[in-house]
């Protein structure tokens, strides 16, 4: 990927929202830009006209799903088409061979509720352990996770940012124990990618889930799993379609016999027809997150974000984490941790600021107890200091 960036009053007209409002709920929703608008265009002329331009999508799908691997260091054959992150969780616990007695880790406090409810649910059904390891201070400890670790451990399962209070998972203690036992490393990168510079390889996952309506600037409906080859050809998808399965050249609506066939790599776990105009949008949304490149854009973001947290916590209001450091990315949040792991209460506080700045056009979100500023390109270091000076005034 290039890394240069786009003159910020160039790249602000793309996104109109920003002429109105401070827009810092990424993590929630991120906004489309004009370019994504614009290329869906066609497509629903063509619906709203009765054309059918099915095959030209299908080749669309396949260089959206070539784009999304070169985007995060992988192979095509390693990515599949999902609906969203929640999809892909369940396409991987559900495609591992259980036997009572094995075990999945994760940091349940941390975690998404898509990311916990899988493991419960499977919990349930095959007997399986679930080993919870304890956040420390609102991070994910990455020493703790490894030593939960063991050889009945199957699947490991963690946010490479949590939702909040947003801070980054170290990565490389976790990868290295999954992969002595070999149990599988499997990473919701929604909070992450389009954001922070994400690379499979020096991450170590086997396994990467995404939506693209976050990050990734696109739409509801589409996201992305990365299944490492060696696995992936391995898994036995808990369900099969049309496009799971290799025919060869034949048509859509060719017979079925008694035998199939599975795709190589991950397309064989994509279930039914594609959301296209969400291909469409993630396409020109990476497209133009590809132009910029992310190490510009990860480097820009926590720029912003540190300015904003040390600015927060200059006036004494509880910036989780303290001050900013290597666990800082593109989320600031203000509140207690002991809230996030529901052990306490939110503050009223909380809920009285985030008021405050809605009525001044701040567009930020309460999560578990915490009022979250989740950040993306567009965003800038006045901006961080217009907030840091209506938390101010909110404080007098």
């Amino acid at each position: 990927m290039t890394s240069h960036f786009l003159p910020l009053d160039v790249l602000r007209q793309e996104f109109p929202a920003t002429k109105s409002a401070i827009y810092m709920d990424v993590a929630n929703q991120g906004l489309i830009s004009r370019t994504t608008r614009r290329s869906m265009d066609q497509h629903l002329d063509n619906r709203l006209n009765g054309l059918n331009d099915e095959e030209v999508m299908m080749e669309l799908v396949e260089r959206t799903r070539s784009r999304f691997a070169q985007f995060i260091g992988a192979e095509k054959d390693e990515i599949a088409v999902t609906k969203n992150a929640s999809e892909g969780i369940n396409i991987i616990g559900n495609s591992i061979a259980w036997r009572p007695g094995d075990n999945v880790v994760l940091c349940r406090q941390l975690e998404h509720a898509n990311n916990i409810l899988p493991w419960l649910h499977l919990r349930d059904k095959h007997r399986v352990e679930l080993r919870v390891v304890e956040a420390d201070s609102g991070a994910i400890p990455c020493d703790a996770v490894a030593k939960a670790i063991d050889s009945r451990t199957r699947i490991v399962t963690l946010s490479t940012v949590t939702m909040v209070p947003g801070f980054k998972t170290v990565m490389e203690p976790i990868a290295e124990a999954c992969k002595q036992v070999g149990a599988f490393l499997l990473a919701d990168a929604s909070q992450s990618v389009g954001i922070l510079h994400t690379d499979v390889t020096r991450l170590g996952v086997d396994g990467l889930v995404a939506s693209s309506y976050k990050g990734l600037m696109g739409q509801y409906g589409l996201g992305f799993l990365y299944c490492r080859q060696e696995w992936a050809d391995r898994l036995s998808p808990a369900y099969l379609a049309r496009f799971s399965v290799d025919l060869g050249n034949a048509p859509e609506s060719a017979p079925i016999f008694d035998s199939v066939k599975l795709r190589a790599g991950a397309p064989r776990f994509e279930i039914g027809h594609y959301n296209f105009p969400g291909v469409i949008a993630a396409y020109a949304s990476m497209g133009q997150l590809m132009e910029i490149g992310t190490p510009a854009i990860e480097q820009s973001v926590t720029s912003v974000a540190r300015r904003l947290a040390s600015g927060l916590l200059d006036l004494g209001l509880p910036v989780c984490g303290g001050a900013p450091g290597d666990h800082t990315g593109s989320i600031v949040a203000l509140g207690d941790p002991a809230a996030v792991a529901g052990s306490r209460e939110a503050d009223s506080r909380i809920q009285s600021l985030h008021k405050h700045l809605l009525n001044n056009q701040v567009i930020v979100s309460v999560r578990r107890g915490m009022l979250r500023f989740s950040l993306h390109l567009y965003n800038t270091a006045d901006e961080a200091d217009r907030v840091v000076g209506l938390a101010k005034n909110w404080l007098a």
